[in-house]
């Protein structure tokens, strides 16, 4: 059993039961003989109460503390968090401190996801949002009603490219790389996954699974 949020395309696509990421973690557990596979889909913070209840085995992004009970695989993928703004702003952007006196929209719980300097340097950002539609996000930079939008590059190149009205941007890369292992409460449940992940990659499922959207980083 697997929870995942539905809101976070391309990684998860709920309408498919699909994804990049979702589709590595069962590609890994299927190599490890494990194919009876059910998705789930939750908020996050549901999942992270029914991962501690037993309820579910995996839990695909976690933003709270985690306690003992809770086993981390090795990291799946990594999501490349940014700053997005329109090219005609002609913005310089280069660290969180660039994002002083702008109006930012960030994803759902971009202050836990986010390095700490983000979330205390939002006292000094314009106006700050944060939304679970990420689409939303796209749609309120491209009508310039935010100055600066964060969230995942290729998220925002899923949703971008379908986008009617979409106008030329800049990518301000100011946060790292943000690993993201899965979550497990059963230790030989996670070693085993981690033996599968291994294994896909050696035979290059890995990065024909991470290539599937085009914009593989």
């Amino acid at each position: 059993m697997i929870a995942a949020s539905a809101t976070i395309p391309p990684y998860v696509i709920e309408k498919t039961d699909t994804g990049i990421q979702l589709n590595i973690i069962k590609a890994a557990l299927i190599d490890q003989g494990l194919d009876n596979i059910v998705v789930i889909y939750m908020s996050n913070k549901r999942a992270e109460q029914q991962l501690h209840s037993g309820k579910v085995d995996i839990l695909l992004n976690y933003a709270g503390k985690r306690d003992s009970g809770t086993y981390p695989s090795q990291p799946v993928l990594s999501y490349k968090n940014v700053a997005v703004s329109l090219k005609k702003r002609d913005f310089a952007i280069e660290s969180v401190n660039d994002l002083n006196n702008k109006s930012v929209l960030g994803f759902q719980h971009a202050t836990a996801y986010l390095p700490p300097s983000f979330a205390k340097g939002v006292a000094q950002f314009a106006s700050y949002e944060e939304v679970v539609n990420q689409r939303a996000q796209i749609d309120r930079l491209m009508k310039e009603w935010v100055d600066v939008i964060v969230l995942d590059e290729r998220i925002f190149h899923y949703y971008n490219i379908n986008y009617s009205h979409s106008l030329p941007v800049n990518i301000h890369a100011i946060f790292p790389k943000a690993p993201r292992p899965a979550y497990f409460n059963n230790p030989l449940l996670q070693q085993k996954f981690d033996k599968g992940l291994v294994a896909i990659k050696q035979s290059g499922k890995y990065q024909q699974l991470l290539n599937v959207n085009g914009h593989a980083k």
